[in-house]
């Protein structure tokens, strides 16, 4: 079976280029015993695949050459794994590619009788809806009292998470750049304010959205935002480190917050995590999550780019802001 693969040719200084990926044509060569091969139908594009192009990454470094790391969607074209067949829907590690062949063991069966496949790498993703829900309930412990402030918040996880916490009762102001996404936030996503980055004045614009000040910071940004938001915190606020998509594509040191000692202050917490964390607590979320996508009170909004030759493009527009919601590839 042949394959089109987008492979990573040189580690990017700094921001990610298009020209760092090539496409790459290969073919597959036949299955072993507990191997499937897949016809891959959807790619997640997320910020943690940028960290993966540095050695040293916490999720593994993407090796020259090889097809660049990404989670998906696929059907199965053939097993030779018991317990996945023809036609079966599946997620797992796909890598961006059109094709590919796997261990079995690597891949969850997708149920796909009450949502499609691809809803598992947005409102159901690991690391989109799942991670939005276990920060806002499990570390953040949002309750119905709280103001909650949300970084990247037009993005996919910031998209939940706005959502979940609106779900648990809080108020929740979002922070995204320019007044699309302030528009977005406010009429689509059902924020209750929201703040422009991009603007000049977003401390003024912080404390007018949020007079009482803020109880819990859901942060997927770090950086300057994370420093203004600091300078807001109430008594026994929570601050909950989700990403820096700031840091990401920087050279040298990670800018970090100069107004920690807002924490000590204030008596407040600065949490991070991930949500393999809260591994024995899938099946939990997952019906949470289910349960307000069927209701209508979640929902996350897709931009889906066609073709494998659009994932380094699509990469690209992550970090550039240049997008909505949750970002797919369709090779």
């Amino acid at each position: 079976m042949k394959n089109t693969k987008v492979v990573l040719q040189k580690r990017p200084d700094g921001a990610v280029s298009e020209s760092d990926m090539v496409l790459v044509e290969e073919t597959i060569a036949p299955l072993e015993p507990g191997e499937v091969m897949l016809e891959v139908e959807h790619l997640s594009v997320d910020a943690f695949i940028r960290t993966t192009f540095d050695e040293g990454a916490f999720h593994g470094t993407a090796g020259l050459g090889q097809p660049i790391m990404a989670l998906g969607t696929a059907r199965v074209v053939d097993s030779r794994f018991e317990g996945l067949n023809q036609g079966d829907a599946v997620f797992g590690p796909m890598g961006a590619q059109t094709h590919a062949k796997l261990p079995g063991a690597m891949l969850q069966k997708l149920n796909e009788d009450e949502l499609p496949a691809r809803c598992y790498l947005g409102v159901l993703g690991l690391a989109t809806g799942m991670t939005a829900y276990a920060g806002m309930v499990k570390v953040a412990q949002v309750s119905k009292d709280d103001t909650v402030v949300v970084s990247a918040a037009a993005g996919a996880v910031g998209s939940c998470a706005c959502q979940v916490a609106k779900n648990l009762g809080a108020r929740v102001i979002g922070i995204a750049g320019g007044a699309a996404k302030v528009d977005y936030l406010l009429n689509e996503i059902g924020c209750d304010a929201a703040v422009d980055y991009k603007a000049p004045d977003l401390a003024d614009q912080l404390a007018e959205a949020a007079p009482d000040g803020v109880d819990v910071f859901f942060d997927n940004v770090g950086g300057d935002i994370l420093d203004a938001v600091l300078l807001q915190i109430n008594e026994r606020a929570r601050v909950i480190i989700c990403g820096a998509v700031s840091q990401y594509e920087r050279t040298g040191d990670v800018q970090g917050p100069t107004n920690y000692l807002k924490i000590p202050e204030k008596n407040a917490s600065m949490l991070g995590f991930t949500v393999m964390r809260f591994a024995e607590d899938y099946p939990e979320i997952q019906a949470a999550i289910t349960e307000w996508v069927l209701s209508g009170q979640l929902k996350l909004p897709e931009q889906v780019e066609s073709g494998i030759d659009q994932f380094p493009r699509a990469l690209t527009l992550l970090f550039s802001g240049g997008h909505m919601g949750k970002l797919l590839v369709a090779p």
